[in-house]
């Protein structure tokens, strides 16, 4: 018997190509959809994402299609709307991205993009609509096109040195620590010589993006960058390098020694780079311990996230910070072949536990698994806060959407993750215990 999904936190397509297209500095999306296209996702994307939106919201071009274009053709709307887009938004790159409307109608998209390239128009396409899958699918698709498009534009960048290393798989505003958690998986790659392409977020423009090519790896930290690093090894040779999920703490050294030695770069920089940042976290962790004993911090916890999130969150909270994962739920619905391989890596970390793994968008059905848990600790999205309280449990929004914290430039990956993790979790299990200055 069909089920219909309550409360999914995935969006479509068509968003997820907005949020790319929003985190690269210079591109400019041309919605060619209903007007509500881009409304949705300003209210259900970023304004959901902590608190990390532009004034009035972004500034989005759209066709706004309405049902005499969906009868008799919008191609000479969107004619008209990328003409003007051009006149009045200054952009690099514009790209124009379709909804499920003008898809079902057949509208000739690329003869439009053929046409604006041929007034000299930058501008490129991808095919978005709803029904071709969720946000994360969006993600891949708006890849595939600037890889696929991009060199058509222009002449691509002179190579800058051996040392480039494209990283995919974190997706803008789905993961809302997305900004720094790139910065932080960067920042680490230069400790040993890298030069990390990060591609979203500020400073990261187009010329990030025709760098591409020139790479000497494709670092993949989610099951949502495979697609990329696949397409860029058939066109370019370039290598791709695939973690079991987002490394947090420990797992931070092991990406390091994976990436140092499949490029051969020196092994003891990289160790000694290990040992600083692994003693830098053993004294953090020193300084929580009279804590951690005093207000039982050892907890069953539950965990609803993205599967990279929760897979990278629950081995450092188990296997460094000693607590019990009780219930994981992974919200993403990754493919067949990427939950076998989840499946096996979080068992090997949580073996003996008694955990419970579940891979399900379904906020209902979260919401009962979460009730029926053992779970004195809700990890989650805003979305578990109402059963987290009825459960009456501690409770930190750690995933989408985030409707009660500001994040600019936080991160929760690598040794700094840890660290945001470490503090993050102490907070909330302290201020449910209901700690409170006692006057003398």
């Amino acid at each position: 018997m069909a089920h219909h999904i309550e409360g999914s936190r995935n969006s479509c397509a068509l968003h997820g190509a907005l949020q790319v297209i929003g985190a690269i500095e210079g591109a400019v999306p041309v919605i060619h959809s209903t007007a509500g296209c881009g409304m949705q996702h300003h209210l259900g994307i970023t304004r959901l994402n902590a608190g990390n939106d532009t004034f009035g919201g972004p500034s989005v071009s759209s066709s706004n299609i309405s049902q005499k274009h969906i009868v008799f053709g919008g191609g000479s709307r969107l004619r008209e709307q990328l003409k003007n887009t051009v006149k009045i938004i200054q952009g690099e790159l514009y790209v124009i991205v379709t909804g499920c409307s003008t898809e079902m109608v057949g509208d000739d998209i690329p003869a439009m993009t053929k046409e604006g390239r041929e007034q000299d128009f930058p501008v490129i396409y991808a095919n978005t609509p709803g029904f071709r899958g969720d946000v994360h699918q969006g993600y891949q698709l708006t890849i595939k096109a600037l890889i696929e498009q991009l060199p058509k534009l222009g002449k691509v960048a002179e190579p800058v040195s051996d040392s480039i290393v494209n990283i995919w798989g974190i997706v803008p505003q789905q993961d809302p620590f997305w900004f720094g958690n790139l910065e932080e998986i960067g920042r680490l790659l230069e400790t040993v010589g890298l030069k990390p392409n990060l591609l979203f977020g500020n400073g990261q423009g187009l010329a990030a993006w025709q760098q591409v090519p020139e790479a000497v790896l494709n670092l993949v930290v989610s099951v949502w960058g495979e697609t990329p690093a696949q397409l860029l090894e058939e066109r370019y040779g370039t290598p791709a390098l695939v973690l079991d999920a987002l490394p947090v703490g420990r797992a931070s050294g092991r990406m390091l020694q994976a990436v140092t030695e499949r490029l051969h770069l020196d092994t003891r920089r990289a160790e000694r780079v290990i040992q600083d940042e692994e003693n830098r976290l053993t004294n953090h962790l020193a300084a929580l311990a009279d804590t951690y004993y005093r207000s039982g911090f050892q907890r069953e916890f539950a965990l609803v996230g993205e599967s990279a999130q929760v897979a990278g969150f629950s081995e450092f909270l188990a296997g460094t910070l000693g607590m019990i994962p009780r219930l994981l739920i992974m919200t993403d619905n990754p493919p067949d072949h990427a939950r076998e391989t989840l499946y096996s890596y979080v068992t090997s970390f949580v073996e003996g536990y008694g955990t419970e793994l579940f891979f399900s968008e379904d906020h209902g059905e979260i919401t009962d698994r979460l009730r029926s848990s053992s779970a004195e600790l809700v990890l989650g999205s805003a979305l578990e806060k109402e059963v987290a309280f009825e459960m009456g449990v501690p409770f930190l929004e750690l995933s989408f959407p985030l409707v009660e914290r500001v994040v600019l430039n936080r991160c929760t990956v690598g040794y700094r993750g840890a660290i945001t993790l470490l503090e993050d979790v102490g907070s909330a299990l302290l201020a449910a215990s209901g700690h409170r200055i006692q006057e003398a």
